[in-house]
């Protein structure tokens, strides 16, 4: 193996949390991962999720030492961790973190999706509250990813195209804070229960194969629809690398999404609150570009005969905040100038998503007209090479 290809795991390997001194005691340092595995956060704090087991389980303690065994881990059984004890539908399971690792072909499941690896039922000295971790080898990982972000009926090619940005955005999230979340703070992740075939046959003829910019896994960033072009991932991402998606990426495939072109209304009383002014009239509003479709960099919008300004990126997220996804603001990428109707703030854009890397759509649309998995993430990732698995 060279020497860049050993360096490609490295981070995963080398995932471990220091001890953290505490007024009280020293808290034990979490074990990392084996090679080539990965911490998914499945629910942190107070309440954690139910667990069950159908069959037999190992309880691990820190150093991976067997502590007990369980039977069976009844349905529903409660969960408390607390700074110096773990307890499992009343049972004591010692000191944190604990490890439960399943027999056979046994599946853990926390409330009703059942999970391939281990749990970890950890105390983060730093949050001062309880974490359920899945820890599960970073293939595994993928199969329970690719089919939460992408559909089957998008094809196998963009299937494998969404295996490979996952797989990256994965390693480089991993590397960077020491885990990934269960959810879209990192990627979806529907765990064993959300497998599907094709999604699953996608991650083994990708296998291993990472995105990469001068031997460093990029964060391979992706999203529904850009609405006709992406865009640099500098303009979104405070972290982004220099010298890969840096320039914006024409799309031509992604028209038939049904978040293409959208509209949305809001009163005046909801764009008000997202201003942070007092609530009135509208009057009128605008937003600075040369021409349209673009994504301006804010929104402004006169009320009662004062200018109140806010970055689109956030009002964005304020009016979506709460709201059914038809009445989010999909995007920052405006189709029209904005504008006041009826006293309404109407906004007309494009596209689903922060419009950086593979758009799902696109790849959906380009695969149909006969482009492979290699020519799709070449298209959406300018300045990354695909690495191959060692």
């Amino acid at each position: 193996m060279s020497r860049s290809r050993a360096a490609r795991w490295l981070p995963l390997a080398l995932l471990a949390a220091c001890a953290v001194e505490d007024s009280a005691r020293v808290v034990a340092p979490t074990p990392r991962p084996q090679e080539g595995w990965i911490d998914v956060e499945l629910a942190a704090g107070a309440k954690l999720p139910v667990l069950s087991c159908g069959s037999g389980v190992r309880v691990l303690d820190a150093s991976g030492h067997e502590r007990l065994r369980l039977d069976a881990i009844p349905a529903g059984s409660e969960v408390r961790v607390t700074e110096h004890a773990v307890t499992l539908g009343g049972r004591d399971l010692g000191e944190p973190p604990v490890e439960l690792h399943p027999a056979g072909t046994a599946r853990l499941a926390a409330r009703d999706t059942s999970y391939r690896g281990d749990l970890r039922l950890e105390w983060s000295a730093g949050r001062r509250t309880g974490r359920l971790v899945n820890r599960v080898a970073l293939e595994d990982y993928l199969l329970g990813v690719v089919p939460a972000e992408m559909p089957d009926r998008f094809g196998l090619e963009a299937l494998k195209a969404q295996a490979v940005a996952a797989r990256s955005y994965a390693v480089a999230e991993s590397a960077r804070q020491g885990f990934v979340y269960g959810d879209t703070r990192s990627q979806a992740y529907d765990g064993r229960s959300g497998e599907t075939p094709l999604a699953s046959r996608a991650v083994r003829e990708t296998h291993g194969e990472l995105l990469e910019h001068r031997g460093r896994v990029i964060k391979a960033w992706y999203h529904s629809t850009c609405g006709g072009s992406t865009v640099p991932a500098a303009s979104v991402f405070d972290d982004a690398q220099r010298g890969v998606l840096d320039r914006a990426v024409s799309c031509p495939d992604c028209q038939a999404s049904p978040f293409f072109d959208w509209e949305r209304r809001y009163d005046a009383a909801a764009v008000c609150k997202a201003m942070g002014v007092a609530e009135a009239p509208l009057e009128s509003a605008a937003a600075p570009a040369d021409d349209f479709p673009s994504r301006p960099a804010a929104l402004a919008v006169i009320v009662e005969g004062k200018a109140a300004s806010l970055p689109l990126i956030d009002l964005r997220s304020r009016l979506s905040a709460g709201r059914p996804l038809a009445k989010q603001m999909l995007s920052t990428n405006l189709a029209a100038p904005p504008r006041v109707l009826d006293g309404e703030l109407v906004v007309h854009g494009r596209g689903y998503g922060h419009g950086v890397g593979l758009c799902q759509y696109g790849a959906a649309g380009f695969a149909a007209r006969g482009a492979s998995y290699r020519a799709i993430l070449e298209r959406y990732y300018p300045g990354a090479t695909l690495a191959a698995a060692p």
